[in-house]
């Protein structure tokens, strides 16, 4: 998605998210090795789906217009809130299991994903929305 955005500040939030979610999957490895479980192999269809949603709204839209990287933050947001959603959830599990390590490196997982959420949110309101707006006048 860095690469389909317009704005130097979508980019680089869009980078950056890039490397907290590689930094996410050491974690998650990480609780998996303290349950000493493994992690399922392939894909997560949920994921795919609303990546593949976002693909193709993506698409819809103009290249090289702020339309388009409101069409890129929205799309983005559909996959950070299903992680949010699920990381909270997970959190919960953990303490009722009373695995307090487990939980607490969720935590900073979702603690990343909400400020990610936020940081998005403030560069559509403070540079992306206005200019789409300007653009379609």
């Amino acid at each position: 998605m860095s690469i389909a955005a317009f704005t130097e500040e979508l980019q680089r939030a869009l980078i950056s998210q890039s490397d907290v979610a590689a930094r996410h999957v050491r974690q998650l490895d990480a609780v998996f090795d303290m349950m000493n479980k493994q992690p399922g192999k392939g894909k997560c269809n949920i994921i795919e789906i609303l990546s593949d949603k976002a693909a193709s709204i993506v698409k819809t839209v103009e290249t090289g217009t702020a339309l388009r990287d409101a069409a890129i933050i929205y799309a983005v947001q559909l996959i950070a809130h299903y992680k949010i959603a699920s990381y909270g959830s997970l959190i919960s599990l953990l303490a009722e299991l009373d695995h307090s390590k487990a939980k607490f490196i969720l935590k900073q997982n979702l603690a990343d994903e909400r400020a990610a959420d936020t940081y998005l949110t403030q560069i559509a309101v403070d540079f992306i929305n206005p200019a789409a707006q300007r653009e379609s006048e």
